[in-house]
């Protein structure tokens, strides 16, 4: 299984940053090429992406800082994308998104959606006022020890 961990590290509080990202209403903000545009229907929050409709759902701890965002054409096929906000310092913070790919996903269509998804984290720096992104792909590495 592919999976693939992009973190971003922000010069913001952990609070200020977890709160952000596990408001749904922020998603079009910080994700546009999961969600350009976002609405309820029928009690349930909906996606406009590039890849058509889709049904989105968030539930968030912050006690933890883990946010669970799933995405996906079907509500009973949402594909979980795990976000975890730690502080680093007073005024930092690192927040992981973890993407793990469906079964269904076709070949390729999670390293595209991790691509789009790591050029749109860089909103968050700018909204944060800066800070780094690191979005290493693992392939490399795996291969090096024989587990690709």
């Amino acid at each position: 299984m592919n999976v693939r961990t992009i973190s971003v590290i922000v010069s913001a509080p952990r609070d200020t940053v977890f709160n952000f990202l596990a408001d749904i209403e922020n998603l079009p903000r910080w994700a546009p090429s999961l969600c350009e545009r976002l609405y309820l229907s029928r009690g349930r929050w909906m996606a406009l992406s590039p890849q058509g409709e889709l049904h989105v759902d968030l539930e968030a701890n912050n006690g933890t800082g883990v946010i669970d965002l799933r995405a996906g054409g079907a509500s009973d096929r949402m594909p979980l994308l795990p976000i975890r906000v730690v502080p680093l310092s007073l005024g930092s913070a690192l927040a992981t998104f973890t993407f793990v790919p469906a079964p269904e996903w076709p070949a390729g269509i999670m390293q595209c959606d991790a691509d789009a998804l790591a050029a749109d984290l860089h909103a968050l720096l700018r909204r944060f006022g800066g800070g780094e992104l690191c979005a290493a792909d693992p392939l490399p590495q795996l291969a090096e020890l024989g587990l690709n």
